[in-house]
């Protein structure tokens, strides 16, 4: 090897070599055999005895050494699962902070109080003698560009809440209810109710002022003490369905083809339908949930006959749906979605709740089921407590009792929103007058009320003399078991029987006719 000198040692007292003496060689680096002509010459280097390669054996190395795959360096090295978790915790600060702020924003819009009331348990509800806590909700259309009356409310509704027992009842106020203002407004002192925010509001549309306004005038026709009421505009409805990613309505029309009204297909130039679907479950964008909601078979079409009557009914289907698909845990867990409702609530509903009352209804909305919740129509055959009529030329909706005449509407309403004394059988009980006296069935309504039963009505038949002091009959089918012994205790005697007498009719579950001898 190059620059390798054998050399003894030096230490005292060994032996050196002469300068002129060969230095012995090892014997592994002494070839052993020399080549002869029978010998064939190998290019391979001598290979000492004991160890060392061959050129071949090296050349093979190096050879397996260029065709390895290149070692990869690791990508993403600085990830690590300290680095990971640092990352989604500020991740998480970051979207909570952003929730956070923007549930204060939204909150500062929608209701009074402490915004941090919302974390708490919530507080309790107003409510009235029975117990219900009532809140009206209307909409104005001020958010649709050259909607002509725009502070008027075409869609009105009461919802009735038993926070106690879980349950709900939602009624449609007709818009064409003829009302008294109770004050001088721009259409006068009379007229349709759909007028009174815009009375109240004044020319300074103060929105407070006409929504009490509007509070008192339904309170005072249907006989519920309103403590509440929530303010919507359009866009609440088509941007809160769109943030939940659309709802699902029943369509349930009389008509085999379902529904039609092109009323709103002038937005795509007829080149669409809004407001068409047949009979059974539509899934509906925001766009269809707000034409739905106003549908009325304004522009022609068919399946909307009731007009008005029908378009309270959907509406009352667009708020369960949209309360059910707002309440679910996938909506709920989607921050998109959470969002999208928040936006939608902040900028286009005004309300009188508190922070603390909006967290109970938020418990109540989870806790109760869509079954709990009454649907109360104010026109349903057979039952109807109003009708159209017409008023100086103008079409309106006025009480079957007559116009002002609301004692029969205040009486049904009553027993849909407040507890039975049948424990839930809701009898339907009226009582005629079969003598020459007047006033003697109402005598006896009033008892039945008192005693505890809401839905008693009363009429006339023809006056017979056998009827006594009174007479009655069970044609409840032995469906309405525990209002019948209630009757039984009240008037003290059994039914007459299951079958009136000819002539006389009623759809009522128990009828009592009053003779002369009640007088």
């Amino acid at each position: 090897m190059d620059g390798f000198v054998l050399r003894r040692d030096d230490r005292q007292g060994a032996i050196r070599p002469a300068l002129n003496e060969k230095p012995a060689i090892p014997g592994q680096f002494l070839q052993r055999e020399t080549p002869t002509e029978s010998t064939p010459v190998s290019n391979e280097l001598p290979r000492p005895t004991g160890a060392g390669i061959s050129k071949t054996e090296l050349s093979e190395s190096l050879r397996a050494l260029d065709n390895e795959p290149p070692v990869k360096k690791k990508r993403f090295g600085w990830v690590t699962k300290k680095r990971v978790a640092i990352f989604l915790i500020t991740l998480l600060i970051i979207v909570g902070g952003y929730f956070g702020i923007k549930i204060f924003l939204t909150s500062s819009k929608l209701f009074s109080g402490n915004i941090f009331d919302l974390l708490g348990a919530g507080a309790t509800l107003k409510t009235d003698e029975y117990g219900r806590s009532n809140i009206l909700v209307f909409g104005t259309s001020e958010d649709d560009p050259g909607h002509q009356g725009a502070n008027l409310t075409d869609s009105i509704m009461i919802v009735s809440l038993d926070q106690k027992a879980k349950n709900a009842a939602m009624i449609s106020v007709p818009r064409d209810l003829w009302v008294k203002y109770g004050e001088a407004c721009s259409s006068g002192y009379e007229g349709r109710i759909n007028a009174v925010y815009e009375c109240g509001a004044g020319s300074n549309e103060n929105e407070r002022a006409g929504a009490e306004k509007l509070m008192s005038v339904v309170g005072d026709t249907f006989g519920i003490d309103i403590q509440y009421y929530a303010h919507v505009n359009y866009t609440v409805v088509r941007d809160s369905v769109n943030a939940v990613g659309g709802v699902t309505v029943e369509i349930d029309s009389d008509d085999p083809r379902g529904i039609l009204d092109r009323n709103f297909d002038w937005r795509c130039k007829y080149k669409c339908y809004y407001v068409k679907w047949p009979n059974g479950p539509a899934k509906l964008n925001g766009d269809q949930a707000l034409a739905l909601a106003r549908a009325r078979n304004a522009s022609g079409g068919y399946g909307l006959g009731g007009g008005n009557f029908d378009r309270e009914q959907y509406q009352q289907k667009i708020i369960i749906a949209l309360k059910d698909k707002a309440a679910s845990a996938g909506t709920l867990a989607n921050p998109v979605a959470v969002s999208g409702i928040l936006d939608a609530l902040g900028a286009n509903v005004r309300t009188n709740f508190s922070a603390g009352e909006v967290k109970t209804l938020i418990n109540l909305a989870s806790e109760m089921p869509s079954s709990s919740i009454k649907r109360v129509s104010l026109v349903e055959q057979g039952k109807a407590v109003l009708t159209t009529g017409n008023v100086s030329g103008q079409s309106i909706v006025r009480p079957i009792a007559g116009i002002y005449n609301f004692s029969e509407v205040k009486r049904f309403v009553r027993s849909k929103l407040t507890v039975s004394a049948t424990n839930g059988e809701e009898p339907s009980i009226q009582v005629l007058n079969g003598s020459d006296f007047g006033g003697l069935a109402g005598k006896k309504a009033a008892e039945l009320t008192a005693a505890g039963f809401n839905d008693v009505s009363t009429g006339d038949t023809d006056t017979d003399s056998a009827y006594g002091e009174y007479v009655w009959y069970d044609l409840s089918g032995g469906k309405k078991p525990q209002a019948l012994t209630k009757l039984k205790s009240i008037l003290g005697t059994s039914p007459t029987g299951t079958v009136l007498p000819g002539g006389v009719q009623s759809d009522a579950d128990f009828v009592i006719i009053v003779g002369n001898g009640a007088n």
